[in-house]
């Protein structure tokens, strides 16, 4: 009887294990679709925010979308995104109100600046002329909650530039989109680098459901080898 409760284990274990192994397959299935989404809006002709109704920026649809934006930097008021890294190197994202002829902005993160203690930063340096014309992408911005720095002195210091969470800093309102600067101008500071744009890939599912189907066939071949063992000894 214990020979075949090794049978019964092994093929419940390599039930599971192939349930997820189609689960994993099922969110590479997922994730190309979206990525198909994000690429196809990225090929879309850029939107120009100076003629584009405000109520549209405040949807999550435009995640992904090329934009322009021309109006001035509020340098008074910036935001620093804390530990940011590039390539291993320790940094933070400079977050910058760009004032929109309507009245309200929309944040702009200029570039990634490095900063061994992913905090510290010399902003004035990097300033550039108020008046800009920006193109970029615009980013959805996540759902976390941005934990603001203590204090009302500027800059904020967050760990996810959020602007619903960063209204009540400002006196003038923020778009819900954030315009992350993927070109910089020429008269943008050296070490102020633009943010590349994550790459459309499929991540690792397609490994992790190889995984899983590997455990499954090693679980029955396993149990099936172990009980011919034990059959033959028994013999």
């Amino acid at each position: 009887m214990k020979r075949y409760a090794v049978l019964v284990v092994a093929f419940i274990a390599a039930a599971v294990c192939v349930r997820l192994g189609i689960w994993q397959l099922r969110r590479l299935e997922e994730r190309s679709t979206r990525n198909d989404g994000l690429a196809a809006r990225l090929a879309v002709p850029p939107l120009d925010l100076s003629v584009t109704e405000p109520a549209i920026l405040e949807s999550d649809s435009l995640h992904f979308r090329r934009a322009v934006a021309r109006g001035v930097f509020d340098f008074e008021r910036q935001v620093v995104v804390l530990a940011r890294s590039q390539q291993a190197t320790p940094g933070v994202h400079v977050v910058t109100p760009l004032r929109l002829a309507g009245g309200a902005a929309i944040l702009v993160e200029r570039g990634w600046v490095p900063a061994p203690d992913g905090r510290t930063v010399d902003l004035p340096p990097l300033q550039e002329p108020d008046s800009a014309l920006v193109e970029g992408v615009l980013m959805w911005p996540s759902q976390r909650v941005a934990v603001d720095s203590a204090g009302a002195a500027w800059p904020r210091y967050v760990r996810v530039a959020r602007p619903a969470a960063l209204q009540a800093a400002y006196p003038y309102p923020l778009h819900g989109v954030l315009l992350r600067r993927t070109e910089a101008p020429g008269d943008a500071p050296a070490t102020l680098r633009p943010v590349s744009l994550s790459p459309l890939t499929s991540g690792p599912h397609l490994a992790y459901a190889i995984q899983w189907f590997a455990f499954a066939v090693i679980a029955v071949a396993g149990s099936v080898a172990l009980y011919r063992k034990s059959a033959r000894d028994a013999g």
